[in-house]
C-alpha cells in the first residue's frame, strides 16, 4: 500500500500539539446530578463557529446512536448530520467524525466522505470506533460480536475503504471488494476498479482503542491512534508500541489523546471546580454505564474508578486541570511524550474556550516559534 496524503495534516508550531474541541453531541461530558439535559444542536453549531474564529485546529464529533453520557432516555446529535452542517458553514477548521463499522458500509462512508469533502472544500478525517454498547447494536439491528469479532469487522471495513480509494494498493484484502463487483459492459471478466473516488480523497483515519488489536489496526491501516486520558507511563507505552509496529510497515503514526480541560487564572480555582464536579457525580448513571462497559469486553473500560467515569473517556486523567501556566506546562509535557493532538472537552465550551485559547494556546505557540 502506498502512503496517502493525510486529509487533515499536522500544521502546528513545533512542540505544540494540534488542539481540537470535542463537540457536545450528548449535551455535555459530565455524569453529574445537574447535567442530565440533552444536546443543544444550535449550541454545537455556535461552538464550532467560535472554535474556528479562535484558531482551534479541528472539530470532533463522536458517533453514538444512544446517549452514552446521560443514558438512553436522553437524545443525542447524529455526528454525520452535524459534520455535514459544519462542512457548509466553516471554511478552515479541520473536521473529524467517528464511524462504527457495521452501522455504515465502507461504500456508504466513502461516498459520504467524497461528498462532504466537496462541500467543505478541504479534506476530512474519520475516527473508527468498534463500539461497546450492545443495546445500541441490537436496536440498530447490527450483529453484536465479541471484542475480537468487532475488530475483525473493523479490519475488513478499513481494507475495503482503502481499496475503494486506491484499487491498485499493493496489499491484498481479506474480504476483497473486487470479487463481487459487476463487470464493465461489453468487457468479459474485468471488474469495475474505480467508483469515482480518488486516491487523494482517502481521509485521515483515526482508530480508537487501547488493545493490541487497536494498535495493530492503526499501525497497518490508520494514521492516528486516539487514546483516552491516562497516566504518562501508560501513554508512553502505547505510543512506543504503535510507532514501533507501524515502522514495520514503513509508516508513521500520529497520536491523539482525550482531555477534559479546566484552565483558570489561579490553580485553586481549577482544583475547586474539579472537586465540585467529582463531588456532584451521578452514582446511579455511573453504575449503569459501568455495567454496560464491563460487559463489552473492551480493555479501555476495565477497572475505572467512579472519579474516572464522571467524565467521558477519562479526560481528567490527561492532567489539563490547573492555572493557565500549569496547563501550558502540561501541554509541553504531553508533546514531549509524543502526543500530536489533544481532543478537548469543556464543562461550558462557550465560556471556557476563549480564555483557554487566549491564555494557554496562543502564548504557548508564540513561545515555541523560532526567533
Amino acid at each position: 500500500m502506498t502512503e496517502q496524503t493525510l486529509a487533515m495534516p499536522l500544521c502546528r508550531a513545533r512542540g505544540v500539539p494540534e488542539i481540537g474541541i470535542w463537540l457536545p453531541v450528548y449535551g455535555g461530558w459530565l455524569r453529574t446530578r445537574d447535567r442530565s439535559r440533552g444536546p443543544d444542536i444550535r449550541g454545537c453549531l455556535a461552538i464550532a463557529q467560535q472554535a474556528e474564529a479562535l484558531g482551534f485546529d479541528f472539530l470532533y464529533a463522536s458517533e453514538n446512536l444512544l446517549n452514552c453520557i446521560h443514558g438512553p432516555k436522553v437524545a443525542v446529535v447524529d455526528a454525520w448530520s452535524l459534520i455535514s452542517a459544519l462542512a457548509a458553514t466553516t471554511s478552515r477548521i479541520g473536521l473529524c467524525a467517528a464511524v462504527k463499522p457495521g452501522f455504515r458500509s465502507p461504500l456508504l462512508v466513502a461516498r459520504m466522505i467524497d461528498t462532504l469533502t466537496r462541500i467543505a472544500g478541504r479534506g476530512l478525517a474519520i475516527n473508527l470506533v468498534c463500539g461497546w454498547w450492545q443495546d445500541e447494536f441490537d436496536l440498530a439491528d447490527v450483529e453484536w460480536l465479541d471484542h475480537a469479532g468487532r475488530y475483525d469487522r473493523a479490519d475488513a471495513f478499513l481494507r475495503t475503504l482503502h481499496r475503494l480509494f486506491d484499487p491498485d494498493m499493493e496489499r491484498s484484502a481479506t474480504r476483497d471488494l473486487l470479487v463481487h463487483t459487476p463487470f464493465h459492459p461489453g468487457t468479459e471478466g474485468e471488474p469495475y476498479r474505480h467508483f469515482g473516488f480518488s486516491g487523494e480523497g482517502l481521509p485521515d483515519i483515526w482508530v480508537s482503542g487501547h488493545s493490541h488489536r487497536a494498535t495493530r489496526l492503526t499501525s497497518e491501516w490508520g494514521h492516528c491512534l486516539f487514546l483516552n486520558g491516562m497516566p504518562d507511563a501508560q501513554l508512553a507505552a502505547h505510543i512506543a508500541e504503535v510507532r514501533q509496529m507501524a515502522g514495520r510497515w514503513g509508516r508513521k503514526i500520529t497520536v491523539a489523546v482525550n482531555a477534559f480541560v479546566i484552565a483558570t487564572e489561579h490553580p485553586e480555582q481549577a482544583r475547586e471546580r474539579r472537586g465540585r464536579i467529582v463531588q456532584n457525580r451521578n452514582d446511579e448513571t455511573i453504575s449503569f454505564f459501568r455495567g454496560v462497559m464491563q460487559a463489552s469486553g473492551a480493555s479501555a473500560w476495565m477497572n475505572l474508578s467512579d472519579e474516572q467515569m464522571v467524565d467521558s473517556n477519562c479526560g481528567l486523567d490527561a492532567g489539563l486541570v490547573g492555572s493557565f501556566a500549569e496547563v501550558r506546562d502540561r501541554l509541553r509535557a504531553l508533546a514531549g511524550l509524543g502526543i500530536d493532538r489533544i481532543v478537548c472537552q469543556f464543562d461550558d465550551p462557550m465560556r471556557d474556550v476563549g480564555p483557554f485559547m487566549q491564555h494557554v494556546i496562543h502564548p504557548l505557540k508564540e513561545a515555541m516559534q523560532p526567533e
